[in-house]
């Protein structure tokens, strides 16, 4: 079972719009000492607001509101200046201020819509912008941020219509189309997307993150020429675009294109220091040539957990057990979970003699789980039309280094909207509840820390008589499973074609230690689905047949 690429992050941008009620008036100049009168000090400031005199305008308006004076459009104006400087709970004050003057003030609900959305108060924001809509529901500005705010409350059926509402009432709107191909890839909508991403470039050529995430669309529908096309055009357009590059470089990976890849995810690192992604995609790149001091050299410069737990890594591959201790101690003071260092301390307690505790699955090997995938669930018909896409020659495949006598699609197949795709996903959801309920009581850190907020992403693997999977483990997911639609039914030994597990990882040294190697019988519908964080192999096999397997990770989704 293969590493799933690392997938860019897909970005929305919200856009801050300028107060629609600034009203464009003659200016007077009021020289004379005694107190200037309540319409002249508006006008003034209409004036300097509208010439963009910023830090004038504000000292009128605060003139105006000082003398005692009340005006909706003042208060309004004035709160969407304090939202610009930052001061954020004053900007709150005057447009609430403005609503408590003029109730139905559709502008002032806007902006404070978007001062609550930067206070962290997205649920009262989502009322201010519904209540703007309901009072101007024609103004597309104010439907697109309304859009981003139920997107960021995972309202996505809602976040949908608002930007649908947005490019009705402006369609050439290109950020519209662009944050609606993001919501629409969130709901499994990829080709609805792909084309949301595509008429935002049609209208706006030079826009670097629609190119990205319309390559990040491609690359999951197997299309990784087309997506290596994209994020070069990425970059192009925005030369320090840090996400471009990293997936730049991983796509080269996957299209075996390796110097070339190294050569962008080294970009990655320059222009995105502080993303974790590029450094990652880079390490591993490094550790798969075993250039464990040069990686070393690139996660010191990066301190997420992620990072330095690839550092840990590296101090293992290296034998340098005194560092690894002390960097274990450091990392394991924040009980950080995920399958990379499940891994590295499962193999790090056998060669080292040690009792490490590992935050994510201690003795993995115990948390397998083997079932039937009947027909019930998954209908032979449908297992035979996944069985036809793979063994189509257009399908697309990618370069695997760990696979040798086979194949492996390109893509996450559940991008793919096929009844084949659909039905195979949903009999595995109810596998995934069932482990997840089975070692409910393990104390384990993954059962624990269980993903609120997950993905599946998924591929096929095909291999022809003496084929077979090197040892790896998935260290960037969360439970790792295998459904098998197709066995061999002869083979050179017994245990031909099984599937093997381990606590040895294959880049850390042996020193000529038992790594508790257990091989499991698989037969065809059966489902296989344990931690990420362990090690596996496939013994290689003689026969005619294929051997036919469906391989899947849960994800937890990073933060965007």
């Amino acid at each position: 079972m293969e590493e799933a690429a690392n997938k860019g992050e897909i970005k929305t941008f919200s856009v801050p719009f300028a107060s629609r009620e600034i009203k464009e008036n003659v200016v007077i100049n009021t020289t004379h000492k005694s107190r200037s009168s309540k319409q002249q000090i508006i006008k003034q400031a209409f004036a300097f607001h509208s010439q963009g005199k910023i830090s004038k305008a504000a000292k009128y308006y605060k003139q105006f509101i000082n003398q005692g004076f009340e005006d909706a459009i003042v208060f309004s104006n004035y709160g969407v200046i304090m939202k610009d400087l930052g001061k954020l709970k004053e900007a709150k004050l005057l447009l609430q201020k403005a609503i408590e003057v003029k109730p139905d003030f559709a502008s002032a609900y806007s902006n404070l819509g978007l001062v609550l959305k930067e206070l962290g108060k997205v649920e009262k924001a989502e009322i201010c912008l519904q209540k703007s809509v309901t009072l101007e529901p024609d103004d597309g500005n104010t439907h697109f941020n309304l859009g981003i705010i139920l997107k960021e409350l995972n309202k996505l059926q809602e976040a949908e219509l608002s930007l649908r509402r947005v490019i009705k009432l402006k369609p050439d709107f290109a950020t519209a189309y662009s944050n609606l191909g993001t919501i629409l890839s969130n709901l499994g909508k990829s080709q609805e997307a792909e084309l949301s991403y595509r008429e935002a470039i049609k209208i706006q050529p030079d826009y670097a993150e629609a190119y990205y995430n319309l390559g990040n669309i491609l690359r999951d529908h197997g299309k990784l020429k087309e997506a290596e096309l994209c994020y070069r055009k990425a970059i192009e357009i925005k030369p320090d675009y840090a996400e471009g590059y990293a997936n730049l470089g991983s796509i080269l990976e996957e299209l075996g294109q390796l110097e070339e890849a190294i050569k962008y995810l080294e970009k990655a690192v320059k222009f995105g220091p502080e993303k974790e992604i590029a450094f990652i995609s880079l390490a591993h790149r490094l550790c798969y040539e075993k250039k464990y001091e040069l990686a070393l050299k690139y996660l010191s410069q990066n301190k997420s957990n992620s990072c330095q737990i690839l550092y840990l890594g590296c101090l293992l591959s290296l034998d340098r057990e005194q560092e690894f201790n002390e960097k274990f101690e450091d990392l394991s003071k924040k009980r950080v979970c995920n399958a990379n260092i499940g891994g590295i301390v499962e193999h790090a307690n056998i060669i080292y003699k040690k009792k490490y505790d590992s935050p994510f699955c201690n003795e993995a090997i115990k948390y397998i789980l083997i079932d039937k995938i009947n027909e019930e669930s998954f209908s032979q018909n449908h297992l035979n039309e996944l069985i036809s896409y793979t063994q189509n020659s257009k399908t697309r495949i990618r370069a695997q280094g760990i696979l040798k006598g086979g194949v492996q699609t390109s893509g996450n197949l559940f991008s793919l909207d096929f009844p084949f795709v659909n039905s195979i996903k949903k009999a595995l959801e109810e596998k995934i509840e069932l482990y997840k309920n089975k070692f409910k009581d393990s104390g384990q850190g993954f059962i624990k820390n269980w993903p609120v907020d997950y993905e599946l992403r998924s591929w096929m693997i095909n291999m022809k008589s003496g084929g077979f999977l090197a040892p790896h483990n998935h260290e960037y997911g969360w439970i790792t499973g295998s459904f098998y639609l197709h066995l061999p039914k002869h083979s050179n030994s017994k245990n031909g074609g099984n599937l093997a597990f381990s606590y040895q990882g294959p880049r850390y040294p042996k020193k000529e230690k038992d790594f508790n190697l257990t091989i499991q019988k698989i037969e065809t519908r059966d489902i296989c689905i344990f931690p990420s964080s362990l090690f596996h192999h496939t013994i290689p096999f003689k026969s005619s047949e294929e051997r036919i397997c469906f391989v899947f990770d849960l994800i937890q989704k990073c933060e965007s």
